[in-house]
């Protein structure tokens, strides 16, 4: 069977809805997680069966549409400039998930790119189907309260608080302290109005400059957090990087070297480069990852009997997976709490807002009574 012959079988499926991604957001030209998680798919599957990738893309570019289609081709012009493929997606953003690109980057420095390519599309996929993880219907919810929010202030500020000034004013009424501050914030809000919208693109603009300077990730983590307060949201990915080392049979001294090279968060690469050192004097990786905050003391005993029963691979993919899945606990019980906290924030602010307009009126309606 000839290329083509293999590129057309290999496309048997390219009109499927989770190759497409077609829906709403695709109309808007929108990169979904679902179309993101079918290239990574793709990629796995060519670099699995030694596929030309630039074959591969143009023959897939052809049956996707809007912003898709144009990072699609972006990628093919970069791999076909000489770019390598750890580097042509790491220059476009959103082709691929990015809780992906550290295991690809390192995949494609250690020489075991397939294998890290098939294994972030396992890991990627299983993440989509998890609802609570993706919810993006909460953040919809927060934003339509917020913006709706702010629309009925601005018409507040705008139309009636000046009206209800006058009157107390026209009647010579002496303002209760939280009123005049009320007012006081209102004319604030109502003076500089026009200064929102270019506030929140100038927002929206540092947010992506601090996305791809590298200091920000997940698009809203500061990479401190991970770097000095919580170093175990990065084990799961070095785990199952050290998975697909042990797999492919390489050193697993080269794969921490591999490490420092490969992630962009610079306070990890540190403590990359002291586990190493640490190895290199002759202490156990295991025991090291320990003590840089990486590893829990049962996680490394039952790595080291993993080890010595010559079934490590495995070790390491479940304890990769174990951790990941109380990182989302941990994460979906604090985003529980700070639901109803936020909606009560909101509420205790908007009642505030009319308390301060509405008691002069109390005291009026007592005077003319």
């Amino acid at each position: 069977m000839d290329q083509q012959s293999g590129l057309n079988n290999f496309f048997r499926f390219k009109n499927s809805p989770l190759l497409h991604g077609q829906g709403i957001f695709s109309l808007f030209g929108r990169v979904n997680y679902s179309q993101q998680v079918a290239l990574l798919r793709i990629l796995a599957v060519a670099a699995e069966k030694q596929l030309s990738l630039i074959d591969v893309l143009e023959t897939f570019a052809k049956d996707v549409r809007g912003r898709w289609r144009i990072q699609i081709l972006r990628l093919v012009d970069l791999l076909r400039s000489g770019v390598s493929l750890a580097e042509a997606i790491e220059r476009i953003p959103t082709v691929i998930p990015e809780n992906a690109y550290f295991l690809v980057k390192a995949g494609a420095e250690s020489g075991t790119l397939p294998s890290a390519l098939n294994l972030a599309a396992e890991v990627c996929a299983e993440r989509r189907n998890e609802r609570d993880f993706l919810r993006p219907g909460i953040w919809v919810y927060i934003c339509s309260v917020l913006v709706i929010m702010s629309l009925i202030i601005s018409f507040i500020c705008y139309w009636i608080i000046p009206k209800l000034k006058k009157i107390y004013l026209d009647f010579g009424m002496e303002l209760p302290e939280l009123t005049v501050s009320v007012i006081g914030v209102t004319n604030v809000i109502a003076a500089n109005i026009l200064f929102f919208p270019p506030f929140i693109f100038v927002v929206y603009l540092l947010q992506k400059y601090l996305i791809r300077t590298g200091y920000l990730e997940n698009r809203w983590r500061p990479t401190f957090i991970s770097g000095i307060y919580y170093p175990r949201l990065k084990a799961p990915d070095v785990l199952r990087f050290l998975h697909i080392t042990t797999e492919s049979g390489r050193p697993l001294l080269g794969a921490f070297e591999t490490l420092g090279r490969s992630t962009k968060n610079r306070l990890m690469a540190e403590r990359f480069s002291a586990i190493l050192e640490d190895i290199r004097k002759g202490n156990d990786c295991w025991t090291a990852l320990h003590d840089y905050s990486l590893l829990s003391p049962s996680e490394v005993r039952l790595l080291q009997s993993a080890q010595r029963a010559g079934n490590l691979s495995w070790a390491l993919k479940a304890i990769a997976k174990s951790i990941e899945r109380r990182i989302d606990y941990r994460m979906a019980l604090i985003r529980e709490y700070l639901e109803p906290a936020l909606i009560l924030g909101i509420g205790c602010l908007v009642g505030v807002f009319v308390v301060g307009l509405l008691l002069p009126l109390v005291d009026l309606m007592h005077a003319l009574a």
